[in-house]
């Protein structure tokens, strides 16, 4: 599948956590963690586990930076 996103990260699936609406899924990239929030829905239908391979995708119209 070819995406127009540009920061595509490889990675492995660390942790799921899993909720009532929403989980948690931390990846392990090379520049360090990432936790995605995303539907429980979606991590059911993705069969998301520890140890799987995956993408990060972002795509994201602004990013904010706080000191």
């Amino acid at each position: 599948m070819e995406l127009s996103a540009r920061n595509q990260l490889k990675g492995e699936v660390v942790r799921v956590k899993s909720g009532t609406v929403t989980a948690e899924v931390e990846v392990k990239v090379e520049a360090g963690t990432i936790v995605a929030a995303i539907t429980d829905g979606s991590l059911k239908r993705l069969g998301l586990n520890g140890g799987d391979r995956v993408t990060v995708i972002i795509k994201a119209t602004e990013i904010l930076i706080g000191k």
